[in-house]
């Protein structure tokens, strides 16, 4: 049975930065020694970079890492696809978190040998790097680091904050109880189902099968909504710890982690977000919703998300920037 990606990486980063603000230099510094660190190339070629586009200011005040979801069935063998991606954003000339989802469907350029595919089938062909080099060629960015987590874990660590509050449709109920379903007997473990609409207290299973919807109102991005919602949500629960369960929660959460970011980019990021008490995510999401931004695309039987590239990168970078980026 195919596991689909439900992860929202995204959490891993704020985790950080909430664990720092509730503990010490020292205890987050200790633990940040169970991540797993990965070198990958540091050259603006090699990552899809046009250094003219960038300038040191805009380099020092924007902090771009690309959050990748994977979904693979075996990691010994199977590379698998970033089913979750998005743009992490510290803006430090605005004082902001942004989160920026990118559509797996997307059609992009120069996907390893290919000259155009699927945005999601970056990380297959290339792993990580290439990932980075794809979305940076396509929506003309400067990301040099990501992070990287699996499908597995997820309703763990939900359940570690002790759930999430979510307002789920009558609609969404019927399919939510059909991933509990599979989740279930993959885990091996009794399914507690929704028995109704409403807002409910989800568990770290039910959370996980609610980000999965697809299929229910506007297919896959309001799937990409709802993976932002269950962020916001466990964001909060950690923002309200102490030092003691934010520990804990990092000792849960790190094995799981794989990223480029050294520990003194970590360290330094979490501290500037404390001392300047950002508290807040803002979200986006490419392509946008204004009429002529994407078309759906059949090519050779395969579907793709065709987009408008000079609109959406556009609001893209005003989002990011702010209108710093020339």
């Amino acid at each position: 049975m195919k596991k689909k990606v439900i992860i929202i990486p995204i959490f891993i980063i704020l985790a950080f930065i909430i664990a720092f603000g509730a503990g010490t230099y020292f205890t987050i510094n200790s633990k940040l020694s169970k991540l797993k660190t990965t070198n990958i190339s540091k050259n603006a070629t090699d990552l899809g970079i046009d250094t003219k586009q960038f300038n040191n200011t805009v380099e020092d005040n924007y902090v771009n890492i690309l959050l990748l979801g994977v979904d693979t069935r075996d990691a010994n063998t199977d590379t698998g696809r970033s089913d979750s991606i998005m743009i992490l954003t510290l803006d430090k000339a605005h004082k902001k978190i942004k989160l920026t989802s990118l559509m797996r469907d997307l059609l992009v350029t120069n996907v390893g040998s290919k000259s155009q595919d699927k945005l999601t089938h970056a990380y297959a062909y290339g792993g990580p790097q290439l990932s980075l080099k794809v979305v940076n060629e396509n929506f003309n960015m400067n990301i040099k680091d990501y992070v990287k987590v699996d499908f597995t874990h997820f309703d763990k660590i939900v359940d570690a904050v002790g759930g999430v509050d979510i307002n789920v449709s009558d609609a969404e109920v019927k399919v939510l109880n059909g991933y509990i379903t599979e989740l279930a007997k993959l885990e091996k473990v009794t399914p507690q189902y929704l028995t109704s609409g409403g807002m409910q207290h989800l568990n770290g299973m039910q959370a996980l099968a609610y980000a999965r919807i697809r299929y229910v109102g506007d297919g896959d991005y309001q799937r990409t909504e709802r993976q932002r919602t269950v962020l916001t949500q466990v964001f909060s629960k950690i923002s309200s710890m102490g030092l003691t369960e934010a520990s804990s929660m990092l000792d849960t959460i790190l094995p799981n982690v794989e990223t480029s970011l050294t520990k003194s980019d970590i360290l330094s990021n979490t501290s500037y977000v404390l001392m300047n008490k950002i508290n807040t995510v803002n979200q986006y999401r490419v392509p946008n919703d204004k009429p002529g931004y994407a078309t759906n695309r059949m090519i050779n039987g395969v579907f793709y998300l065709d987009w408008n590239r000079e609109g959406n990168i556009a609001d893209l970078h005003q989002f990011i920037f702010e209108g710093d980026l020339k």
